[in-house]
């Protein structure tokens, strides 16, 4: 947009209207700029701090999974011995569960024939 102002302009009265007209219409077209403007920098200032909030959240992701790297770096022995223990120490509690449940299922079974055959 272009705004011209002649020295003719300048020298007739009669067109001092028009140009406070044309004054109105640059100072008019300047605050909506600046308005503008305003509204294109509070988002590039949002969008500063969402990038911000995002490369700290990245940071710690970084974090995290470096310490998880380092937690399954266990040497290979280490492993199958913890292996190993948890499995003996399941068999034996799966024969003590059976134990149980066999007694339990027994004297439900028994309770249940003498009940009926009663």
């Amino acid at each position: 947009m272009s705004y011209e102002v002649t020295l003719d302009d300048l020298m007739d009265s009669k067109d001092v209207d028009e140009r406070i007209k044309r004054l109105s219409a640059i100072k008019k077209d300047l605050e909506e700029t600046i308005i503008a403007v305003e509204q294109l920098q509070d988002e590039a200032f949002k969008n500063k701090n969402e990038a911000d909030k995002l490369k700290e959240t990245i940071s710690a992701l970084e974090q995290d999974k470096n310490t998880a790297e380092e937690m399954l770096k266990l040497p290979e022995e280490s492993f199958s011995r913890v292996l190993t223990k948890a499995s003996s120490k399941g068999r034996v509690r799966g024969i003590i569960e059976g134990i149980i449940i066999g007694f339990i299922t027994g004297i439900l079974s028994s309770l249940l024939v003498w009940y009926l055959t009663k």
